[in-house]
Formats: C-alpha cells, sequence, structure tokens
C-alpha cells in the first residue's frame, strides 16, 4: 500500500511539473536593456524558476544602496510564482509573426531595448529604440514590467558564465563627465 501511495505521489509531482513547463509559453527569452544614463543589463528568463541577469554597467542612482549592481557582474535571481504568471501572460500576448525585427529612430540617446525570443516555432530578435508611439503596446508592457521587476528582485551574484543573444548590440557606457578645475 506505501508503494502505491508513493507511486502516485511521484506522479503527481511529475504531472504537475509538466504543467507548469507548458504553462511556460517560450522555450527560450532574453531582454537586453539599455537606456544611456542609469542603467544597461540583460535578463534571461528559463522555465523554470531561475532568471540570470548581467548588469553590463548602470549610473548607480537607480536602485537603493544596498542593492545596487556591480558592473560587469552575473547574477542569478528566483522569479515568484505570481510574477512568473504575469511573464507568461504578457509573453503569450506578443504575436512574433506580426512585428518587424526592428522599431528605430535616429537619436543619440533614449531607451534601447531587445528582445529575443523562441516561440511558437518562432526564433526572433526585436530591437527597439523609437519614441513610445510606434512600439507595439505588448512589447512596450513586456519591456516595462522586466524593467520593473530586476529593481525589485534580489540578486546573487554568480561566476557562471552567461551569453545573452539580446545583448549582441549593447553599447559601452556613457563617458563620465569632464572635470573642471
Amino acid at each position: 500500500m506505501k508503494k502505491i501511495a508513493l507511486l502516485i505521489t511521484i506522479t503527481t509531482i511529475l504531472l504537475s511539473c509538466k504543467k507548469e513547463e507548458s504553462l511556460a509559453k517560450f522555450k527560450y527569452f532574453d531582454f537586453s536593456f539599455n537606456n544611456t544614463f542609469e542603467t544597461c543589463f540583460s535578463v534571461k528568463f528559463t522555465p523554470n524558476d531561475s532568471v540570470y541577469i548581467r548588469e553590463h554597467w548602470n549610473g548607480n542612482n537607480t536602485y537603493d544602496s544596498a542593492n545596487i549592481p556591480r558592473i560587469k557582474t552575473n547574477y542569478i535571481a528566483l522569479i515568484n510564482k505570481e510574477d512568473k504568471k504575469t511573464l507568461i501572460e504578457l509573453i503569450s500576448k506578443t504575436q512574433l509573426k506580426k512585428y518587424k525585427p526592428e522599431y528605430s529612430e535616429d537619436y543619440t540617446d533614449g531607451e534601447y531595448y531587445v528582445f529575443y525570443i523562441d516561440k511558437d516555432s518562432i526564433k526572433k530578435s526585436i530591437a527597439i529604440h523609437t519614441h513610445k508611439k510606434d512600439v507595439p503596446k505588448d512589447l512596450d508592457s513586456l519591456a516595462k514590467w522586466i524593467y520593473q521587476w530586476k529593481k525589485k528582485v534580489k540578486l546573487i551574484e554568480t561566476k557562471k558564465k552567461l551569453d545573452f543573444y539580446s545583448s549582441k548590440y549593447i553599447l559601452p557606457p556613457p563617458p563620465p563627465p569632464l572635470k573642471t578645475k
């Protein structure tokens, strides 16, 4: 009887894991964000609750002093179930086939972000560097959500080597201001 109960428990756990995995709505998803004077980072979401983050650089003014990510540092974070559900809902709204690979205007500063996603058998990179009026609302909502989520999550430094498809075009930080005498 104990063996049957153990078998039922294991089967239930495996089925619930399979159900959560099928809800992921993406095979691979990463995102890079750069807003000129504040921060530049990349985030890779996995089908489980681990999230990998690379802080390329930051202006040290966007986070409370206890949680300022260090430049050129890799981190791991955990995404809770509620946030994971929100992320999955936002990703499921994206209709990759209808998006252009680039939404861009000719100006030198501002926000620049790139999504790389493998969803519904489509692998696509979408770069955005334009005023909000031209950006599809679901992509803009997803970018805003990731940005806010990254600001609040607890970061744990890792030595793991991280690669992000979306960080291919990440620019270096702006030069420091000139010192005047």
